[in-house]
């Protein structure tokens, strides 16, 4: 009986593959590879090493909202609301930033933050309406469209 409630093991190379397939320029460096596209940049393990589940699950959050759901199996949902390109290209300016979102728990209201800018923060009355309040002061901060701010957090959902 195979055990299907496992997630099985996910191998460096097959990643770096998909993602030199999404047009990613992938070079080795020792232990690593430096993948680039556009601003898109990423440092994986090398091949032959075998990606820990937590990596996995933070790759796949953090580019599903460019590459599509399913993008490193190969059964990738295009992106499409708000993005440029339905075939799934990354705009020329997209921003990937590390965001913290909590609970005040004097105010009942979420908070958000960048840890790289703490000036930059949002709020609301929901997880989501806190992180699209950051999501939009991310993009006056740096000068972009809201559509090219992809907000990574550490909770996966």
């Amino acid at each position: 009986m195979i055990d299907t409630g496992r997630p099985q093991p996910v191998r460096a190379e097959d990643v770096i593959t998909r993602l030199r397939d999404r047009g990613f320029a992938c070079t080795e460096q020792g232990g690593h590879v430096l993948a680039v596209r556009d601003v898109t940049r990423l440092v994986l393990p090398a091949p032959g090493r075998i990606l820990p589940d937590r990596f996995v699950r933070r790759l796949d959050h953090v580019l599903e909202p460019v590459l599509g759901r399913g993008w490193r199996t190969g059964e990738a949902d295009r992106p499409s609301a708000g993005s440029d390109d339905p075939d799934g290209a990354l705009p020329a300016d997209v921003h990937l930033l590390d965001a913290v979102v909590d609970l005040c728990p004097t105010s009942g209201a979420w908070c958000a933050f960048l840890p790289a800018e703490l000036t930059v923060m949002g709020f609301g009355a929901t997880r989501h309406d806190a992180l699209s309040d950051l999501k939009d002061a991310a993009a006056v901060w740096i000068g972009v469209s809201r559509a090219s701010v992809v907000l990574v957090t550490p909770t996966m959902v």
